[in-house]
């Protein structure tokens, strides 16, 4: 027997596959690539996909294709790295070239008006020089792998990191050396989680640790929070499991602090083991009760953030809606710094403290107001020279399209050359969209039903319904820009659902292909299949394409 130790035998994938171009043999070669089209989608191991396609041989014996159907884990693997990623970044860039878009990335944005707002991903890659040269290099790259090119790129989306968007040798900035018209999409999402962290600060109360540490002291013994739940039943409060607050996680830190106040009065009786309160019982009775009203004031403000980071990570969420997400959020912290309002319950409770302590709980909840309005206004441009404010008028709030508002964006964006726009036919379309729009919201109901759509979905109807060459490229340009790293994020969350401890021999390669196949492709198996059938591109995996097999 050969020693196969170290050796990678290359063989072809046609080996292991019918051979004959008959109508069976398609339908065989469909079943079998539906059937990793499967495993992938639903994040199965290719071990029990091979165990799983046996046993449909067994108990489907009566059945020719099924019968002829072989499909092991290396052949799976085949099929994904050299078939179906390949075909879903074809796909993805074949209706990018056939568009009006211009938006690339690793991650991909492109609005049409069948389909609106559409998220791809064109490469994921293991990058081993995270510097700012290194990160433009593997882009630069990637673009020419999928015959584009830096030209092409419309905006540059990632987190706020001082890598991606530092002043001088940033990811940003190198970007621009290429192409001087990108423009700068990183996360807002990400500013107000860190106006969060930045007002937090000025509490004297660590709310934050006394989440984690009241978190740790139960989830770490069985016996104390059964102790809790008997407590709470003597206290007849409904008992209800402490949360977990991860620091990273922007959503977390105030349901669990919702969670905490549910179980208050149970947990005031162990607050001085928790906490290290002072020694003596008033003393712990008055500090519990100063933290509390700490607790209620973060539950109820930090309700405004946790709001805005969920309108802002919305699929529906476009660059045209960020400026008044943004706008209408500092308003918001404006108007409870000027009301002095921390709350209902907040309020009932500073009653009850001491006047020294009360008066210090409003002051550093006013500089707690006052920090964040700084840290948002010093990180998010609210001027006129923000090119997100020119955006404004294309969300269609005004019920009319103007070609004023259609040329300043068209100034601002400097789109006219790079989309071969005609201002004069421009004015005609302006005046057709707005009749038109006028029709669409006519009657009292239809209006309401207009109004409850978002922007992408407003102008899909309007595209539509009428042939807007230049409208369609400027608003295919602007919608195509992403507005947040939502998309990203999810990614990387898929990317740790697939690449689990038990997976860890899976390559780099194999788990990019599933990712470029969960992603790219919407299809359900069932229409999966019946796509493959009729797509001869598809069922050509029986003919000689390579791989490696392992031994």
């Amino acid at each position: 027997m050969m020693n196969m130790r170290g050796v990678k035998e290359r063989r072809t994938l046609d080996q292991f596959v019918v051979h004959q171009a008959t109508a069976e043999a398609d339908m065989v070669t469909a079943a079998e690539v539906t059937h990793i089209y499967h495993t992938v989608k639903h994040g199965l191991s290719y071990n029990s996909a091979d165990c799983a396609l046996k046993l449909t041989v067994r108990t489907l014996n009566d059945s020719s294709i099924a019968k002829k159907m072989s499909c092991g884990r290396t052949k799976a693997e085949a099929v994904v790295t050299d078939l179906l990623s390949p075909k879903a970044i074809e796909e993805v860039i074949k209706k990018l070239k056939s568009g009006k878009s211009e938006d690339v990335s690793l991650g991909l944005a492109v609005f049409t008006p069948e389909a609106g707002v559409v998220n791809k991903i064109l490469d994921f890659v293991e990058i081993p020089d995270e510097s700012a040269e290194g990160i433009v290099k593997i882009i630069q790259s990637s673009l020419e792998n999928v015959g584009l090119s830096l030209d092409q790129v419309s905006a540059f989306s990632a987190d706020n990191a001082n890598v991606n968007y530092g002043i001088h040798n940033s990811v940003f900035t190198k970007l621009r050396e290429t192409n001087s018209e990108i423009l700068r999409g990183n996360c807002h999402a990400h500013i107000v989680h860190n106006t969060v962290k930045k007002a937090l600060d000025k509490l004297s109360v660590d709310v934050e640790n006394i989440v984690l540490k009241i978190y740790s002291f139960f989830s770490t013994s069985a016996k104390r929070r059964e102790s809790l739940k008997e407590f709470c039943e003597f206290c007849d409060v409904e008992f209800h499991d402490i949360l977990r607050h991860v620091v990273t996680r922007w959503l977390s830190l105030n349901p669990a602090i919702t969670r905490l106040l549910q179980n208050w009065d149970p947990l005031k009786s162990r607050l001085k083991e928790l906490l290290k309160l002072t020694e003596d019982a008033a003393g712990v009775e008055g500090e519990a009760d100063i933290v509390e009203v700490y607790l209620l004031f973060c539950n109820n403000v930090m309700c405004l953030f946790e709001e805005v980071v969920k309108k802002l990570e919305k699929n529906v969420t476009t660059s045209v809606d960020l400026y008044s997400i943004m706008e209408c959020f500092l308003k918001r912290l404006i108007q409870r710094r000027d009301d002095g309002f921390y709350g209902y319950l907040t309020r009932q409770k500073l009653q009850r403290l001491s006047p020294s302590d009360a008066d210090g709980a409003r002051q550093e909840f006013t500089a707690f107001l006052d920090t964040a309005i700084s840290y948002v206004r010093k990180w998010f441009d609210f001027s006129e020279e923000n090119w997100l404010f020119h955006l404004q008028p294309l969300s269609l709030a005004s019920g009319k399209i103007s070609f004023d508002d259609m040329e300043k964006v068209i100034e601002r964006l400097h789109l006219a050359g790079r989309l071969n726009i005609s201002m004069d036919e421009l004015y005609e379309e302006c005046v057709t969209a707005t009749s038109l729009l006028e029709h669409l919201t006519k009657e009292h109901q239809d209006k309401e039903k207009w109004q409850s759509k978002g922007t992408a979905e407003k102008w899909m109807q309007i595209l539509q319904a009428a042939d807007l060459p230049n409208i369609q490229a400027v608003v295919s340009f602007v919608l195509s820009i992403p507005s947040s790293t939502g998309f990203e994020e999810r990614i990387f969350s898929l990317m740790n659902n697939k690449w689990t401890d038990v997976r860890n021999k899976c390559s780099t390669e194999l788990i990019r292909s599933e990712l470029i196949v969960s992603l790219n492709y919407d299809m359900s198996c069932s229409e999966f299949y019946s796509a493959v059938v009729k797509d001869k591109q598809l069922t050509a995996a029986r003919v000689k394409k390579k791989y490696k097999c392992k031994k």
